[in-house]
């Protein structure tokens, strides 16, 4: 969401809301002694302490150290090391850590906007949907799904479209500009049955979890965990973590495990390896349960609305992406993205305000 450069006088970032001199292109993470260890820095002359605070960022391969590119990882696979490529000021370099807190109050004004932005998308998208069950028990005139009739005519109008609640006790349909500018209160009538926050065990949906305990009652949401069975032990342990740290806080709060009857090896037989060509692993592994878990007691598909971690800077794809989507995997889900235009450091920059537990695998270079 902004743009972000080097503040080299702690090692760390400054985020900015316009384009500034020295903006970098890509958003940097940080990166912790175990991924230096694990690249061997400590054999090629290198001394750093082995502590809680990161040590360096980096941007793909290349890393840099108080805003100067000081080497780069080319080559590494599960059966090579990498080779690091050491630029002259990275020649046995004598590392400080980041001075977190100094970051964190630079850059606090930023990120308290865009923290508060996220919590009042999510307590506004809650409000409407949950607001929807009362309003179409009342509106006896609501008999058709004004969301479907809404999505039509926004792709024959080409523009965004609002449902409007009439005097009449019914709702009409008009464009979303006009409806702002006459005032008008704009609603969902899609009653949805269960709220959720969808968690994965990484930082996007951790991040997720955390804003919407700060957003909704603990008690009108589930946190469900898609557990695929090929998740890295560092993600199964900080589940543990995690749900040990908000039921301390949020003694309601459910939550839940989903997961395949099957193994993953099991359907590597039945369909074959997956790849980016046959692609089955999440539709199976990680959806299909996910769903099953969203039936109610009369074995029908709850509506639901899940909360997830999905940002526009992962990939070309979900760049396109709106932030509230309907039915994109699944007729009756409705998907809502707080933090679709959060960049990689924004995320870890709020880990790092509320003390956040940090996965293991980011520590190691994921």
């Amino acid at each position: 969401m902004y743009k972000v450069t080097w503040d080299k006088e702690v090692n760390g970032v400054r985020l900015h809301s316009r384009i500034v001199e020295g903006v970098l292109g890509t958003s940097p993470r940080p990166v912790f002694y175990e991924e230096l260890d694990l690249l061997g820095l400590d054999k090629l002359g290198w001394k750093y302490p082995h502590c809680e605070e990161p040590l360096l960022w980096a941007i793909n391969k290349q890393y840099y150290y108080k805003g100067e590119l000081v080497f780069e990882a080319k080559g590494a696979n599960i059966y090579d090391a990498a080779t690091i490529i050491l630029q002259p000021i990275g020649e046995q370099l004598v590392l400080e850590p980041i001075d977190v807190d100094t970051m964190l109050e630079r850059n606090k004004d930023k990120m308290f906007l865009l923290e508060s932005e996220a919590i009042e998308f999510i307590h506004e998208t809650y409000e409407q949907y949950a607001r929807a069950r009362k309003t179409i028990q009342a509106a006896s005139a609501n008999t058709l799904d004004f969301e479907a009739l809404a999505q039509k005519a926004e792709k024959k109008a080409k523009k965004k479209m609002a449902i409007v609640k009439e005097n009449c006790d019914s709702f009409d349909i008009m464009p979303l500009e006009e409806a702002n500018n006459a005032g008008k209160r704009v609603y969902q009538t899609t009653k949805i049955d269960k709220f959720i926050a969808s968690f994965s065990g990484g930082k996007d949906s951790q991040v997720v979890l955390d804003l919407c305990t700060r957003a909704i009652p603990s008690t009108d949401f589930e946190v469900i965990y898609s557990d695929t069975g090929y998740e890295l032990p560092p993600s199964l342990e900080l589940y543990d973590k995690i749900q040990t740290q908000y039921k301390e806080k949020f003694p309601d709060l459910k939550f839940s495990l989903a997961r395949n009857h099957d193994s993953v090896l099991n359907y590597w037989d039945k369909i074959g390896t997956p790849s980016d060509k046959h692609r089955w692993c999440c539709a199976i592994m990680k959806t299909a349960p996910l769903y099953r878990t969203m039936k109610g007691q009369d074995n029908k598909q709850l509506k639901v609305l899940a909360f997830e971690g999905v940002r526009a800077e992962e990939s070309q794809m979900r760049s396109n992406y709106e932030r509230i989507g309907r039915g994109v995997k699944h007729s009756t889900v409705i998907n809502a993205r707080p933090i679709l235009r959060w960049n990689t450091t924004e995320i870890f920059l709020y880990l790092f305000k509320y003390g956040h537990y940090i996965n293991e695998a980011y520590r190691l270079g994921k």
